[in-house]
């Protein structure tokens, strides 16, 4: 099952693999994983998992193409692209890892795309200091999931460093002018830092979703892809 050529390969998904990769490595990995059971246990021993209205009784979200949702339909259940984001950014602490396992893959298209945050912003001050400090901007997005409100940067940085990301493109985001007007500068750095990779059945990947942006290639077929949301380390790890 094993896939070399995944990036960030650290090999069976187990509780202590995702406690190292995501509090002492760089918040990125990608697994294999031999079953949704096993999927669950990890995600378990590793953290507490965060519920999604989406999600079933234990916290796992089958992303596929569901056209009988009809026109409210998140674009997770469609087969169209999903650009650079961050998962509940209107949330005041929104989930802090993201697990997703691929139980079947798409017939064409549908790659992972990654994107580190911090890379995101060194290729965006490159391009355009201006464009990155719009998108650091207290007031540069308002971000509404239902009853929940935020107000925040894309960018957060302390020390210069970027500490946290929050992004989403849907119809009830709303960005400040000067980050509106940047928006063109911010694309063409999510192509210069964009890591794109196939999911094979069996295989996943997890992310900080503080400090990692992802999406998905447009594809076709039927793919799903299985998620679950951490809202915290366990304390004892």
């Amino acid at each position: 099952m094993a896939d070399h050529n995944l990036p960030n390969y650290l090999g069976r998904l187990t509780g202590s693999m995702l406690h190292g990769a995501m509090e002492a490595g760089d918040g990125f990995a990608t697994f294999d994983c031999e079953s949704e059971e096993a999927f669950l246990a990890a995600a378990q021993e590793y953290g507490v998992v965060f519920p999604h209205r989406d999600a079933d009784d234990r916290g796992i979200t089958y992303l596929h193409e569901r056209p009988g949702l009809g026109p409210e339909r998140g674009i997770g259940f469609t087969t169209g692209t999903l650009l650079p984001h961050t998962d509940r950014p209107a949330a005041k602490v929104p989930p802090r890892v993201l697990l997703l396992w691929c139980r079947s893959s798409s017939t064409e298209g549908g790659e992972a795309t990654v994107l580190r945050g911090a890379e995101v912003a060194r290729r965006l001050a490159d391009r355009d200091s201006e464009a990155l400090k719009a998108f650091c901007e207290e007031d540069a997005a308002i971000f509404r999931t239902g009853t929940e409100e935020m107000v925040s940067p894309v960018f957060r940085m302390v020390d210069g460093a970027v500490a946290e990301v929050r992004l989403r493109f849907d119809p009830y985001v709303y960005f400040a002018p000067n980050a509106a007007r940047a928006l063109p500068a911010l694309d063409r750095a999510f192509e210069e830092a964009e890591i794109a990779f196939t999911m094979a059945p069996g295989t996943g990947y997890a992310i900080r979703n503080d400090l990692w942006f992802h999406g998905r290639r447009a594809y076709s077929g039927d793919r799903e892809m299985l998620r679950i949301m951490i809202a915290d380390k366990h304390a004892a790890s």
